[in-house]
């Protein structure tokens, strides 16, 4: 969440598809929309005003939770702007585990808390890996083929490329790449199917965006978080941690996550059933730190990369944590 979702109605932030709760730096409750009154089971008008850590969730009275929250408050103007970590709610109703997040708002002197539930969808995707030698097969967990990928393949298939242009590079990559994610889907789909009966579509985004995010941690591609923060300027940013490619070809500069940009845009046109592209903006082989990708319509993207003079779009590269494109280097690279 960032200073985008200031500009949100009341009616708009209670759409959320996740907990908003705005904060004074005090713990006072400003804000509360509907998907947190509901996580919670709390009335929100007769918890405004009250203090979040003291009367309405006493369990966060904890370093991990309220503890980060007073350091965050208090940080000064070259802190981080956001913060995240996950927590388990202790309601009287059960338990929750959720993943939180922090942005600093300086023009309202409060702080916005996102929370995010963190479902176990119960889906049959393992690790485990079976090999009929006679066959010369490898199966998962299910029962369907498998093939390992060294870096090898994918150093190979990037010399496929070495004649093409940057451009033209990129936009293969990201059509190879949104074909697989739109398969990949399909087979996840199944799964959600058997233990939810319903469609990827059908079943609560959260839900369906963690299916697929630890999907891809079994085929060893890491895993993504999507932000909704910029869905009312017409973009997605997809935040992909771990990615093998940018280790993997770490002696070039720049975006080297191309295919997993083709990726990302085949898992949300399928989930939003409309045809969106995605970018990488930013790319990194830190442990700590994830790629980035924007994802929208190819028209909004269009605008985003080549903004007209006087756009406001200069100022969200720095709210998607990223350069303008003017301000990237101007050697292209090769990617995957």
């Amino acid at each position: 969440m960032t200073e985008e979702s200031l500009a949100l109605s009341a009616q708009e932030i209670d759409a959320l598809p996740f907990g908003y709760v705005a904060l004074a730096p005090d713990g006072t409750i400003r804000k509360y929309n509907r998907y947190e009154a509901d996580l919670a089971r709390k009335d929100p008008q007769q918890v405004l005003g009250r203090n979040f850590f003291r009367e309405v969730a006493p369990c966060t009275q904890v370093q991990e939770f309220e503890g980060r929250f007073r350091r965050f408050a208090a940080g000064g103007a070259d802190d981080a702007p956001t913060l995240s970590f996950d927590f388990e709610f202790l309601f009287r109703h059960g338990t929750q585990k959720v993943r939180i997040g922090f942005v600093r708002s300086p023009l309202e002197q409060e702080i916005i808390m996102t929370v995010h539930r963190l479902q176990d969808a119960g889906l049959s995707l393992s690790a485990e890996v079976s090999h009929e030698a006679e066959r010369g097969r490898l199966l998962d967990a299910n029962d369907e083929p498998i093939v390992l990928a060294g870096a090898e393949l994918w150093k190979a298939l990037d010399q496929l490329f070495a004649d093409r242009s940057p451009e033209e590079k990129r936009a293969e990559l990201h059509r190879m790449g949104k074909g697989w994610g739109l398969q990949h889907a399909l087979r996840v789909e199944g799964f959600v199917q058997k233990s939810h009966e319903q469609t990827l579509r059908e079943v609560e985004l959260q839900v369906a965006l963690g299916c697929l995010s630890g999907s891809i941690g079994v085929l060893g591609l890491g895993r993504f978080e999507v932000r909704l923060d910029f869905r009312s300027r017409g973009l997605l940013l997809v935040e992909h941690h771990e990615s093998p490619f940018a280790q993997m070809f770490e002696q070039q500069d720049g975006c080297r996550c191309t295919l997993l940009a083709g990726l990302h845009a085949g898992f949300l046109s399928y989930l939003s059933g409309r045809g969106v592209e995605a970018r990488e903006i930013s790319c990194s082989d830190l442990p700590q730190t994830p790629c980035r990708f924007v994802v929208g319509t190819e028209r909004r993207l269009g605008q985003l990369f080549d903004p007209a003079p006087g756009s406001n779009d200069v100022d969200l590269w720095l709210a998607l944590g990223a350069r303008p494109p003017g301000e990237a280097e101007s050697k292209e690279v090769d990617d995957v």
